[in-house]
């Protein structure tokens, strides 16, 4: 081969080398534009950023800034970006470097899928990123805000004074060291003593929590065998309960819509109640005659009216009672009730039978019902207080009987138990008690529960309800205009 054909493909490979290295540097690509997309944005500023900069999305290259201008204070961004990178309607762009001090690049969000492609002719929106101009900014203001501390620091400490203060404080921090020292060695054997008592605590507790628990754990098997055993009784006191708790409701519903009425001034009990200048008038016209009965003005009439809802029957018992008090600790109760108790009536007959040989014969049947019947009673007892207490005899429905009744709470919340009717029948084997709860929540209005006839199983029933108590000066006023009648 001649030197001339040597020398001229040696010029043509370090021509076709020096070519690859510029394209190299210059970040050059062939048919890179064929592939590309052009992409538009602005930002505030672009310092460190230059033409053929690369745009990445996580890093990786795919594409780069093809021209920057100024354009109304903003510098207008132009970018190429493979066609195979796919920009959706929320796409970003933010500017971002390689480390503290490398090469700038265009960092492109690309967006979520669901929200549809970007459109060409519309611009990118850009954000700030964090640059090496921001991080500095930040130092910067730091170091105001520490100048700051330490030029207060210096005006409070510094010079003479501060100097004093600092000893003070070092004289206050020794003092208190020292009393803290004197303090521990003055109670150092208490302590000890307590340490040693918390040590022994610690060990009866070791010695005896097994045994505790092995108690807890034999309590625990004795009531889940009460529990056992009883649970039928327990599902029928709790059928029981949900059906007093129905029935109290319907009542409460009831006796509120009673009491709303009375608050508003309805019905004769409302104007009572409510009308002020009514029953002002009343009393007025009255206490002249009311001062000429002497003694008389000193007794008390006492109203009850109630009504109560008997569970078994289905059936209520509706009374009216009044209590006639000369003093304060003793008092006659007279009342009118109806009650529905039930009534087991049995009769005999003859029936004609046949018999094993087919003769006939003639033998007794005895036929065994119950009725209920919604009687008419009359009551009067006199009664005496001691105390809490109120004992009361004498007549209870027709019948003889007496009770005992707890109050409490300015009497408001009451507990009574009631015997009366100690005859035996067939239907009745044991005298019939009444146990009554009451309690009065909103002027002279209360509400009542109680079981009848605990000793006898036929009779036997819960009842709720409520009723009105006052105290009712116009009709002692009116027995007093009575006898001054006659």
């Amino acid at each position: 081969m001649k030197l001339e054909t040597k020398v001229g493909l040696f010029f043509t490979g370090a021509i076709v080398l020096v070519g690859v290295l510029i394209f190299r540097t210059e970040k050059l690509e062939f048919g890179g534009k064929r592939n590309q997309s052009e992409r538009l944005t602005f930002f505030d500023q672009v310092a460190g950023l230059n033409l053929q900069s690369a745009v990445r999305i996580a890093g990786v290259k795919v594409g780069d800034v093809r021209t920057i201008t100024l354009e109304n204070g903003k510098a207008r961004v132009l970018v190429g970006i493979s066609n195979d990178v796919p920009i959706y309607a929320d796409a970003t762009m933010s500017l971002g470097s390689i480390g503290i001090l490398g090469e700038k690049f265009v960092d492109l969000d690309p967006g979520h899928s669901a929200k549809g492609p970007f459109p060409l002719d519309k611009p990118v929106p850009s954000k700030a990123g964090v640059s090496l101009d921001n991080l500095m900014e930040t130092l910067s203001e730091i170091g105001k805000n520490v100048k700051g501390v330490t030029q207060a620091l210096n005006e409070s400490i510094g010079g003479e004074q501060g100097r004093q203060k600092l000893d003070e404080i070092v004289d206050n921090i020794r003092v208190l060291t020292a009393e803290f020292r004197s303090m521990a060695q003055e109670n150092h054997g208490a302590i000890n003593n307590t340490m040693a008592n918390v040590e022994a605590l610690s060990t009866d507790l070791r010695e005896k929590l097994p045994k505790l628990a092995l108690q807890f754990e034999t309590v625990g098997k004795n009531l889940n065998a009460i529990l056992e055993e009883n649970r039928p009784e327990l599902k029928a006191v709790v059928g029981d309960v949900r059906k007093l708790a129905q029935s109290f409701q319907g009542t409460a519903d009831n006796l509120k819509t009673l009491t709303d009425r009375i608050n508003k001034g309805e019905g004769t009990i409302g104007k009572l109640l409510n009308d002020e200048s009514t029953v002002k008038k009343i009393n007025d016209a009255v206490d002249n005659v009311n001062n000429l009965l002497g003694g008389f003005g000193k007794m008390d009439f006492r109203l009850d009216m109630s009504a109560a809802q008997w569970d078994k029957r289905k059936d209520s018992r509706v009374g009216l009672g009044l209590e006639i008090a000369p003093r304060p600790d003793y008092w006659y109760a007279l009342s009118f009730a109806s009650t529905p108790d039930g009534k087991i009536n049995q009769s005999t007959s003859t029936v004609t039978q046949l018999d094993a040989n087919g003769q006939p014969v003639t033998v007794l049947s005895n036929n065994k019902y119950v009725t209920t019947d919604q009687a008419f009673t009359v009551s009067a007892q006199f009664a005496k207080r001691l105390g809490p207490a109120v004992f009361s005899a004498g007549i209870v429905e027709s019948k003889g009987g007496a009770g005992l009744e707890f109050r409490t709470l300015n009497d408001d919340l009451r507990f009574g138990a009631l015997a009366y009717d100690f005859t035996k029948r067939d239907d009745k084997p044991n005298p019939r008690y009444r146990f009554t709860t009451s309690y009065q929540f909103w002027k002279g209005a209360y509400v009542q529960a109680g079981v009848q006839d605990i000793g006898n199983k036929d009779l036997r029933t819960v009842f709720f309800g409520g009723g009105l108590r006052w105290k009712d000066d116009d009709l002692k006023k009116m027995i007093g205009l009575a006898g001054v009648g006659k």
